[in-house]
């Protein structure tokens, strides 16, 4: 019965059913186990007893081996085995200590006595840390929604990692670096290998960018259409290896030494002028628009830059859990005059998964009415932006999470949104197999244990070109004033450390976005750029999730904080003010109310347009203070998935 799947609807409202299931069957196999030993059977009874629960479970297996939600067969085996092996473990260990220590039971008694002592005074602890933010905690005395159910934090009082320490190590294995590579700025290759002997070999990967939308599912086409375009070339020191202007990735292998070399190409200089196709142009006129006044001191009529980091399935406790160097650095983007940082405790999902959510923040509908409707950073690139996308997962959000909308899948979304796309070193075979099941617990993008290329956590690469895109963006001291023109930009980057079944793997990410983090305040970026980080659901597999009401508060949790300008921050709370609002800052009075990815798809549309906005779009966004009181339903949040209830 707990194979049952297919739908993610279903599955929502029968997680606690689905679990019993997987309960009374670890209950009933050790009551089996225990028999075994503790029965005087007769041997062939026992091999023949054995042989029936193999013969079952294999056939189990056979029925349904499926990792995804649709089919979880082997997704369910795994929690089986973690919640089996151990509690066996456990009896076996307590059989032994029983028959050879005297007086053992009252050793039990006095060890279960002190243990449940320090576990409950542990959990009244974590019951305390869940509500702690970056610089605030959640406050229970406001006329707000609350979680409902009783949250006890079991998942907080074990170990770092537990849940997945037998999936082996959180490090990447080192490889040798033989290798020393180089792009001028001409496009020209460099390549010294130490290897002697051995021919340097260049993968140049293909430019998923303009490819239409058939040829990027996910599902079945992404990575080998990856696979199929990757020239392959070899090098020769003695004639000069150029690149493509477009090329942004190559992959450089000399004996057993590989490695990922990437770039921003073309550079934004020789970006062509883009003009939207008058057809999809989202440049409409707005009968009620805002416009900066130049009454409101502080306000800057330059349009921000936005970043948008994507952590997929972190909740908001998650984030503080599992990336502690990352939330200490969050913390430190709070500077007068600079920025100021928002944190919010009442964050809410609007589905079970990546698929509405990211449609919330993105389209702004879940269900949209129009065809062919265009993401967010369209509405950026329209406007003036240079867009950006780094897909961590092998994917296209546009094909995966829209792509029915779409009348003619032969139209490349991307090219009409973005200027650049990162994603094919992302879907090479080595992280991404291109046999069998890509989406194994053990393999792929969601996997448990560490996700790593040519010797490096995939996020690093992620990184890597991140930290060159900005230094391409944006206008450096070096340059001559006349070069120095302010273009603004838009980037969207998804992060897949989040999406597995032990909630370990994040743990791998925190010394990458703390790095990140610190060096956005450092370089004085976050004075003219706007920062968000955020989930789009907290975590919707696992044991915390399928046994703990803890674990669905926070799939409907999702960590969101956002750096704001101080200029822009200050506009927000003077506007407020001039026009008879509530008088504390609309920031902060939403860190503390019902929020939705609604209100972010509408500050995404106002930075956007700033300085000229749609006053509908104003309202709607975090920017202005939401409704006090804010129930599930005036959130546009389901009630099967409304998790943050009003009295």
């Amino acid at each position: 019965m707990s194979l049952q799947g297919g739908s993610l609807v279903y599955i929502n409202e029968h997680m606690s059913s689905l679990g019993a299931e997987i309960l009374v069957s670890v209950l009933s196999l050790t009551a089996i186990t225990v028999m075994l030993y503790a029965s005087r059977l007769r041997v062939s009874t026992q091999r023949v007893t054995i042989l029936l629960i193999f013969v079952t479970l294999t056939g189990l297996y056979k029925y349904d081996h499926g990792e995804r939600f649709e089919q979880h067969g082997f997704y369910n085996l795994l929690v089986f085995l973690a919640i089996y092996i151990p509690l066996n473990l456990v009896l076996g260990v307590l059989y032994v200590l029983w028959r050879k220590v005297d007086r053992f039971p009252a050793y039990f008694a006095v060890v279960v006595l002190v243990g449940g002592i320090y576990v409950s005074v542990s959990l009244v602890h974590y019951r305390k840390v869940f509500d702690q933010g970056l610089r605030g905690s959640f406050d229970y005395s406001l006329d707000e929604c609350t979680w409902s159910g009783r949250n006890i934090p079991f998942v907080d009082i074990l170990p770092a990692g537990t849940q997945n320490f037998w999936a082996g190590s959180m490090h990447c294995k080192s490889e040798p670096q033989r290798i020393d590579v180089n792009i001028d700025k001409n496009g020209v290759l460099t390549v010294h290998c130490e290897t002697p002997g051995s021919n340097v070999l260049i993968d140049i990967l293909p430019e998923t960018r303009e490819w239409p939308l058939r040829d990027k599912d996910i599902w079945s086409t992404c990575n080998h259409m990856v696979i199929e375009r990757t020239q392959h070339l070899e090098y020769y020191n003695d004639i000069p290896f150029v690149l493509n202007d477009t090329t942004q990735t190559v992959v450089v292998r000399c004996g057993s030494s590989s490695t990922l070399v990437s770039r921003v190409a073309p550079p934004v200089s020789k970006l062509p002028v883009y003009t939207p196709p008058q057809d999809s142009d989202t440049r409409t006129p707005n009968t009620t628009s805002i416009r900066v006044s130049p009454d409101i001191l502080h306000s800057n009529r330059k349009s921000p830059n936005v970043i948008y980091l994507m952590l997929d399935a972190v909740s908001r406790r998650q984030f503080h859990r599992q990336l502690p160097r990352s939330a200490h650095i969050l913390r430190t983007l709070h500077q007068p005059d600079v920025s100021q940082i928002t944190e919010l405790f009442r964050y809410h999902s609007v589905g079970f998964s990546t698929n509405n959510n990211t449609k919330a923040m993105f389209l702004g509908d879940i269900y949209p009415k129009k065809r062919n409707t265009l993401p967010i950073w369209a509405y950026f690139r329209d406007r003036g932006y240079i867009t950006a996308r780094v897909e961590a997962g092998c994917g296209d959000w546009a094909k995966d999470c829209n792509g029915h909308n779409y009348q003619q899948q032969d139209f490349a979304v991307s090219k009409r949104s973005l200027d650049y796309e990162l994603t094919a070193p992302f879907c090479l075979p080595e992280v991404f197999p291109d046999v069998g099941n890509p989406f194994g617990n053990f393999k792929g993008p969601f996997s448990i244990i560490a996700r790593c290329l040519f010797g490096r956590y995939l996020h690093d690469w992620v990184f890597d070109y991140l930290y060159k895109l900005r230094r391409e963006l944006r206008p450096q001291p070096a340059m001559p004033q006349k070069a120095r023109k302010h273009r603004p930009y838009m980037i969207t980057v998804a992060l897949m450390e989040g999406h597995e079944g032990t909630g370990e793997v994040l743990r791998t990410l925190d010394d990458a976005l703390a790095a990140f983090i610190k060096d956005m305040r450092d370089s004085g970026e976050l004075d003219d750029t706007v920062l968000i980080i955020g989930g789009d659901h907290g975590l919707h597999m696992g044991l915390n999730f399928a046994y703990t009401q803890n674990g669905r508060i926070e799939h409907q949790n999702p960590f969101f904080a956002m750096s704001v300008p101080e200029w822009l921050h200050q506009y927000a709370g003077d506007y407020q003010a001039n026009n008879n609002q509530e008088q504390a800052h609309p920031l902060a009075l939403n860190e503390q109310r019902l929020t939705t990815p609604f209100e972010l798809h509408h500050t995404f549309r106002v930075l956007a347009e700033w300085p000229e906005f749609s006053s509908d779009s104003w309202k709607r966004s975090l920017f202005y203070a939401q409704k006090r009181g804010r129930t599930c339903d005036e959130a546009g949040i389901g009630a099967g998935f409304c998790m943050c209830k009003t009295n």
